[in-house]
């Protein structure tokens, strides 16, 4: 389902991949921040950052198809 959701994504333009890098940071902190407190990895937080990362993999892939940069 999260690559599903990923592909669904990549293709809606709505949100820039500069937005996508910084969710990506955001979440890094978050799950990086409950690691240093000895906490349980914050499920969701822990997905959407998968998610988030694959949309831009495809995104990067579909523009080097392209022939883009």
């Amino acid at each position: 389902m999260p690559s599903e959701t990923a592909r669904i994504l990549a293709f809606d333009t709505t949100v820039a991949n500069e937005e996508l890098e910084a969710i990506i940071c955001y979440l890094n902190q978050k799950l990086e921040g409950a690691a240093s407190r000895n906490e349980p990895v914050p499920f969701l937080a822990y997905r959407n950052r998968m998610i988030f990362e694959a949309v831009l993999d495809i995104r990067r892939k579909e523009d080097v198809r392209r022939g883009g940069v």
